[in-house]
């Protein structure tokens, strides 16, 4: 199964010694101390400067990447960690489409403490998938007290956030429904999107769910005028049965510059 080879090649990587920087074959991956907002959460980074030549990948990457991993576990006085992420490129590798990022760019991350006013310790160990001529998994690991080093990195960040998805309100969704089906070993999902103005034929829509035994790929998208048709297949890989909550449905819709992001997607 695709979830499971994934899996096999994350658990292969090799892991580099606890910095805040790591420089490797395919470039230098840095984590960006940031600086603290008024209600006492950080606005951290990772910071990507790949080489010419490799690429690397979005939250949900398509059939040909490797989807990011972060594990947070061995961090202290953290309660939430929100991940912005920049806008993606889509790219074709033998026929199938991948969605990531490739030359330099910057992820967003506001850790909130659970005591804002007892010190953060990161440590972060972060596996994703590089691509150049051949597709490896690659793993750094991060310690960083936050707040020792203000200020580290905001115009790559702040930059980075201008780049964030906009809301469907921002975006002029003017409604959004979801059809679910069962098919036996999960759903196949449509959604339906009216814009408030025409579509190009050159979107891209990705559908996703936060659970780890899910995988959706990426929709088969269909426009006329302003209206959206995305379908897709949600398969199950978790023991029991599957239940979907409409609420966590993301979808979002790709153009060459922008992300637009659809939270929940009711019934018709």
């Amino acid at each position: 199964m695709l979830v499971q080879m994934i899996k096999t090649l994350i658990i292969a990587a090799m892991f580099l010694p606890a910095a805040t920087h790591a420089q490797e074959i395919y470039g230098d991956v840095e984590f960006l101390n940031g600086w603290r907002l008024a209600d006492g959460s950080y606005q951290t980074a990772v910071d990507f400067n790949l080489n010419e030549g490799w690429k690397t990948y979005w939250r949900t990457p398509g059939p040909a990447g490797i989807p990011p991993f972060f594990d947070w576990g061995g961090s202290t006085n953290i309660a939430d960690v929100e991940i912005t992420w920049p806008t993606p490129y889509i790219s074709e590798t033998y026929g199938l489409l991948s969605i990531g990022y490739k030359d330099r760019f910057t992820l967003p991350i506001r850790i909130t403490p659970k005591d804002p006013r007892a010190p953060v310790n990161v440590e972060l160990k972060m596996d994703f998938g590089v691509c150049s001529d051949i597709c490896i998994p690659a793993s750094v690991r991060f310690n960083a007290e936050l707040g020792s080093h203000p200020d580290e990195g905001v115009p790559a960040i702040k930059a980075a956030l201008k780049d964030g998805p906009v809301s469907a309100k921002s975006g002029g969704v003017r409604s959004a429904i979801c059809t679910l089906t069962p098919n036996g070993s999960g759903f196949d999902i449509t959604a339906d999107l009216v814009f408030a103005t025409d579509l190009n034929d050159t979107l891209t829509t990705v559908i996703d769910y936060p659970n780890p035994d899910i995988w959706i790929d990426i929709a088969q998208t269909s426009i006329k005028g302003r209206n959206l048709t995305a379908k897709a297949v949600i398969e199950f890989y978790g023991d029991g049965m599957l239940t979907i909550e409409r609420s966590a449905i993301r979808i979002t819709v790709l153009e060459k510059n922008r992300a637009v992001e659809i939270l929940g997607c009711p019934a018709s």
